[in-house]
């Protein structure tokens, strides 16, 4: 199992925060994600991420300002 803890967006609204965990736990890899202070936590399915998945989630990440670079490591 591959837990990430990531440094979390700065959330605008409760709407905006919403839609980021909403969009979160649809992408397949992901099988729980949560708030731990100021970082998410995002919990993966066993098993290699696909690249469609890895996408999804570098689309996510930079569209919060949030690093992508532990996302590398789970491409190779």
């Amino acid at each position: 199992m591959t837990v990430l803890s990531v440094r979390g967006p700065i959330f605008h609204s409760p709407g905006d925060e919403g839609a980021f965990f909403w969009w979160l736990k649809k992408i397949a890899a992901v099988q729980r994600a949560s708030n731990r202070g100021r970082n998410v936590e995002i919990q993966l399915r066993p098993g290699k991420a696909s690249s469609d998945e890895l996408r999804e989630l570098r689309s996510l990440f930079h569209r919060y300002g949030m690093d992508t670079s532990d996302l590398e490591e789970l491409g190779r």
